[in-house]
């Protein structure tokens, strides 16, 4: 069930993967670390989502409203209403031709006709930021997130939770054995994480983040048999050097947090080499602000290397940034 949310308002976001190189960190989840584009959705990061794509990002992240009382579907944007480069493509040459502000549907059906022409491309993380979270009760739940995203995506073409699971009783269990997959295993496919966006996190009347209300969907598939059908693995939003899975995030929904994001300076600055061990897929953000700052969008393909490997030797899965330049964005180690 969802709790009460404003009358006035909505939410949305995504993900994508480089081009694999350089030698692997074993303090990494998946043995090394990718480069993500935040805000890959906007006009002014590309004209179209495609041209992000091209250049093989780690991650690919998506601003997502649920707009439960107009439209009544998932939207595209950093504000309410689609304002984004997905276009309205059926056929891979109208990915740069078709109208743009598509809603989430036609975002993942974008993606899905570029993986189509691109089948062997690196692994691609879809960071889909709720901001306003689901609504369960209105129809707009993480069960019918997942529909839109099997419906458009494709779910063979995700690694989702039931994939890493295995025979092991809980994610982090399966996590801690180290079933997470190599980049090179999972080389094709889409990991897709969602989380607590910026408005609902500080929505008095919205209790239910959407972490908390992904993990529970999480454990109630589980328990009917049918973890399949849940594509999306709950990434927890706000760096913490200590493990973050207490209070409203610990109890029977700690095992099903096998994700975290936050920024790429506070973990930086975390004693040791591996954050938690390098059991978990870890997203740094704003990389470019870690001491000593460097260009957010265009830095030196040297600098933002060397930033790139720092953060690896901290236990990231994705460094994010707004820099595009393919020498960077494709750059795996």
């Amino acid at each position: 069930m969802k709790r009460l949310i404003a009358a006035v308002t909505l939410l949305l976001p995504v993900l994508s993967a480089p081009a694999l190189s350089g030698t692997a960190h074993a303090g990494t989840a998946t043995g090394g670390t990718a480069v993500g584009v935040h805000n890959a959705y906007t006009q002014q990061a590309a004209p179209y989502l495609v041209d992000v794509l091209d250049k093989r990002p780690g991650m690919v992240e998506i601003d997502v409203w649920t707009n439960f009382f107009f439209s009544r579907d998932f939207q595209v944007g950093h504000d309410p209403g689609n304002a984004n480069n997905c276009a309205r493509a059926t056929t891979y040459a109208e990915l740069r031709t078709g109208a743009r502000n598509q809603n989430l549907a036609g975002c993942l059906r974008n993606v899905r006709l570029w993986h189509d022409r691109n089948p062997d491309h690196p692994p691609v993380v879809l960071k889909v930021e709720f901001k306003n979270g689901f609504d369960d009760r209105g129809g707009f739940g993480p069960d019918e997130f997942d529909r839109v995203v099997a419906d458009n995506l494709g779910a063979g073409n995700v690694f989702g939770p039931a994939r890493l699971i295995g025979a092991h009783p809980t994610l982090d269990a399966a996590a801690r054995a180290g079933a997470w997959p190599s980049r090179a295993a999972l080389t094709g496919k889409f990991v897709i994480l969602v989380e607590v966006g910026t408005f609902e996190a500080q929505n008095p009347f919205d209790n239910y983040d959407t972490d908390l209300e992904y993990a529970d969907r999480l454990i109630a598939a589980r328990n009917a048999g049918v973890l399949s059908s849940a594509l999306a693995f709950p990434a927890i939003n706000g760096a913490s050097q200590a493990d973050p899975r207490v209070g409203d995030r610990g109890g029977a929904r700690a095992p099903w947090f096998v994700a975290f994001d936050g920024s790429a300076s506070a973990y930086a600055s975390y004693p040791g080499d591996s954050y938690l061990g390098g059991h978990y897929l870890v997203v740094m953000t704003d990389a470019h602000s870690v001491a000593p700052a460097i260009d957010a969008r265009n830095p030196s393909v040297a600098d933002a290397q060397a930033r790139v490997r720092l953060l690896a030797g901290k236990g990231a899965t994705i460094v994010s940034s707004d820099w595009l330049d393919p020498a960077i964005v494709g750059y795996a180690v």
